[in-house]
């Protein structure tokens, strides 16, 4: 009986994406006809809380630490990971004149320190462990990667031009590979918390939200 309620529950867990996204999707829609590109902060909050669920409902007897720990030593990933991270600081050294008020700045910092927690605990630490305990690891993280693209166009793309932009769907799926194998490699989630969060910085989130950067190629 406990055999087979763990079964479902992984089952649950590999079909929590479409949940997550859905609810992101009917928030993205419902408030941007009313604010446009702020509805980023409501659906920020829903994204969130329900990823903060899935982490605590769906970690078993993992606690966040055991994401956290000390990583092993595996150089090739680890400078991989923090190299493809910082390709997006070209766009913010380019284009740091854009914030011109102290509450966008306030704003996308923000974004970028809390971001990275909740969805490399989510993506690449509760989904990714659940997959590939039914999936070869190559499936585990082609699945996994896939739905973390998907979500981008389908909740931040209904307000976000830039989040509609093909170069940037490829950005991700390598970076999400790469971040599936840092962290297999190193067994932790410390150097993909923080090369997610130097991505967060570079590519100028918030503004890309308000469409006060739209890239050029669009």
């Amino acid at each position: 009986m406990k055999l087979e309620s763990s079964k479902r529950k992984r089952v649950i867990i590999l079909l929590s994406p479409i949940i997550v996204i859905l609810l992101g999707f009917i928030t993205a829609t419902g408030f941007s006809r009313f604010i446009d590109g702020w509805a980023w902060i409501p659906l920020a909050i829903v994204y969130w809380s329900s990823l903060g669920f899935c982490i605590v409902y769906f970690k078993e007897n993992k606690q966040v630490k055991d994401w956290l720990k000390k990583p092993e030593n595996s150089i090739l990933p680890i400078i991989l990971s923090l190299l493809l991270g910082m390709f997006p600081l070209s766009i913010l050294i380019i284009n740091y004149k854009l914030f011109d008020s102290i509450v966008l700045i306030v704003l996308w910092i923000l974004f970028a320190l809390i971001n990275p927690w909740f969805e490399e605990l989510y993506w690449r630490g509760v989904l990714l462990d659940a997959a590939i305990e039914w999936f070869p690891k190559w499936m585990s993280i082609l699945y996994t990667t896939i739905l973390f693209v998907l979500s981008h166009p389908l909740m931040w793309g209904v307000f976000s031009i830039a989040s509609t932009s093909y170069h940037l769907y490829i950005y991700l799926i390598v970076m999400g590979i790469v971040w599936s194998l840092t962290y297999f490699k190193t067994k932790s989630l410390r150097w993909v918390i923080l090369s997610h969060f130097i991505v967060d910085v570079g590519n100028l989130t918030v503004l890309t939200f308000l469409n006060i950067y739209v890239p050029p190629i669009m």
